[in-house]
């Protein structure tokens, strides 16, 4: 019981964390502060549910590896064996777990909520080598990433805070439960969570369906449609100089073009994707096949 409470101080703290570090990169990317996710609270239970996976494989490995294998952890005596200070080989047996749950993590999440809720949370379609529009080698590298920045620079901090919030919660002699406005407050934060997330699972459903019985959809499609004839039609007119126009582009778009034909698998693609999000940049309801 004690550690299904500690886990779900961590799912509750992943997600908070998560939805900031979600708001600060939408500010830096889109330039413009969105509330991310589907639901309206300060949370993204994605990232609760990586922090726990990423901090349960460190606790794996160090179940099923002997205690001859040494590990990383600047702070020492992590889950009460020796550890090193410094990167070491073993290493890429945690990071690699830790890799590998992430990507496993994206993907089943995107199939409950495209198959589930017919919601697309992000779409990568248009990127190479990506598998139904959920994963993709791009952001494989970058949960990669993830994985050793956590593994290195959070995962010992993250066990120190884990024990100092267990102390405070449980008596260590008795086992009674040593802060009851602790627990109150995240059973709060759950409750919140919860409502926030079925509230707004039937928002989707009923924001769908009045846009398409009040025919919202088709005179967007319809208005969309000849926005990008007109768009076409000054492509054509000035396809004649585009040699010209060409040699006066700056270095940054060429880049920035060479990027994307890198990157996407059609840049054109990504206007259709755009209909999977509000002005806001928060998912919509996608159609049921």
């Amino acid at each position: 019981m004690k550690m299904v409470l500690l886990y779900l101080f961590l799912f509750i703290f992943g997600s908070m964390l998560g939805w900031v570090l979600e708001v600060f990169f939408r500010r830096i990317t889109v330039k413009k502060w969105v509330n991310p996710g589907f639901m309206k609270g300060p949370w993204l239970p994605l990232y609760g549910f990586g922090v726990i996976a990423m901090y349960s494989m460190c606790h794996l490995c160090v179940a099923l590896f002997p205690d001859t294998m040494h590990f990383y952890n600047p702070l020492g005596n992590l889950f009460e064996r020796n550890y090193t200070s410094g990167a070491v080989v073993s290493d890429l047996f945690p990071i690699s777990l830790m890799w590998a749950s992430m990507v496993l993590l994206e993907f089943v999440a995107g199939i409950i909520f495209i198959k589930g809720f017919h919601v697309k949370l992000w779409d990568y379609s248009n990127i190479k080598g990506n598998i139904m529009g959920i994963i993709c080698p791009l952001f494989n590298l970058i949960w990669l990433m993830i994985a050793i920045i956590f593994y290195y620079g959070i995962n010992p901090f993250l066990y120190v805070v884990n024990t100092h919030v267990y102390n405070f919660m449980f008596n260590n002699a008795s086992g009674e439960v040593a802060n009851f406005v602790f627990l109150f407050i995240i059973g709060i934060l759950y409750g919140f969570m919860i409502y926030d997330f079925v509230t707004s699972v039937g928002l989707f459903n009923a924001v769908s369906k009045f846009a398409r019985e009040s025919g919202i959809v088709d005179r967007y499609e319809a208005t969309l449609e000849k926005w990008n004839e007109i768009i076409r039609e000054g492509k054509r007119k000035i396809i004649s100089d585009k040699k010209e126009t060409e040699k006066k582009r700056s270095n940054k778009a060429i880049i920035k073009e060479k990027l994307q034909e890198l990157i996407y698998i059609d840049p054109e693609k990504q206007k259709q994707i755009a209909k999977n999000y509000d002005e806001k940049g928060r998912p919509v309801k996608m159609d049921e096949e």
